[in-house]
C-alpha cells in the first residue's frame, strides 16, 4: 500500500500489511501519519469489488486491535459467546462497507464505533431470550396425570425421556429428564429403547461418539416407571 506522509518533497511511504499494522499500534506510531494508514486502507477496502481482493480483509484486521477491549468487556458483563460477539463485529464492518454512500460518510472511528454498537446490541437482545416451555406444557399434560391426582404415577402408552445436553466448556450441561407420551414424540426417538417397548428403532445416519458422563447401553427412551 502506498501512503502520502503529509510532507511536501517527500516520497509516500509503501507499506506492507505488517508495516501498517506496526504503524498503527507499534510503540513509535505518529497520529498524524496513522490517519493517513487508515485512510488509504478505507480507500482500499470500499474499491475491494473483485471476488478475490483482499481489501476488506486487511480493513478488519488492521480494526481488530481496537475491538478487543469491547469483546472482553461485552463478554464480561453480558456472559455473551466471544466468537459471536466478534462475528457480529465483523459483520457490521462489511455492511457498512457495502453501503451505498459508505464512500461520503465513512471513518475510521465510525466504522469502530457501529461495530462496538451492533455487539452491545447482539448481547444485550440475547439476555431477553425466553426459555422454552414446551417441555412444562408435555409434562403438565393431564393425560399423564392419573385420576388421583399423581403426576409421578405412570400411565400406560408414556415413556421416561433422557436428552443430553451438547457439550460446551461454559456453563451447566446437566441432562433433561421427563415423562411423556408417545404421541408426542417423533418416530426417529425410539432409537435405543430396550425390548420392552419393541423394535422400534429409526436410526439415521452414522452412530454418535459415546458421551463420558454416559454409561454404554443406557437408552435414551424407556418405559415409564413409577418414581420413588
Amino acid at each position: 500500500m502506498t501512503v502520502p506522509t503529509g510532507t511536501e518533497g517527500t516520497e509516500p511511504a509503501r507499506l506492507t500489511a505488517a508495516e501498517m499494522h506496526e504503524a498503527l499500534y507499534g510503540p513509535a506510531s505518529d497520529p498524524q501519519f496513522a490517519a493517513a494508514v487508515w485512510k488509504e486502507a478505507l480507500r482500499i477496502a470500499l474499491n475491494d469489488l473483485a471476488p478475490h481482493d483482499t481489501g476488506k480483509l486487511l480493513l478488519i484486521w488492521l480494526a481488530l486491535p481496537r475491538l478487543t477491549g469491547t469483546v472482553h468487556r461485552i463478554c464480561t458483563r453480558l456472559r455473551a459467546d466471544r466468537s459471536d460477539v466478534e462475528a457480529e463485529m465483523v459483520l457490521a464492518l462489511l455492511e457498512e462497507l457495502a453501503a451505498p454512500d459508505a464512500a461520503s460518510r465513512l471513518s475510521d472511528s465510525s466504522l469502530i464505533h457501529a461495530a462496538r454498537a451492533r455487539a452491545w446490541r447482539f448481547a444485550r437482545h440475547g439476555l431477553r431470550e425466553l426459555p422454552s416451555t414446551k417441555v412444562e406444557r408435555i409434562i403438565q399434560d393431564s393425560t399423564l396425570t392419573t385420576p388421583g391426582g399423581e403426576a409421578d404415577a405412570p400411565t400406560e402408552g408414556s415413556l421416561d425421556v433422557r436428552v443430553d445436553r451438547p457439550d460446551g466448556p461454559h456453563e451447566l450441561r446437566a441432562p433433561l429428564r421427563f415423562r411423556v407420551r408417545t404421541e408426542h414424540l417423533r418416530k426417529g426417538a425410539f432409537a435405543d429403547t430396550n425390548d420392552r417397548t419393541g423394535d422400534r428403532s429409526t436410526r439415521h445416519g452414522p452412530r454418535r461418539k459415546q458421551r463420558a458422563g454416559r454409561r454404554a447401553n443406557t437408552p435414551p427412551v424407556r418405559p415409564a416407571r413409577r418414581r420413588a
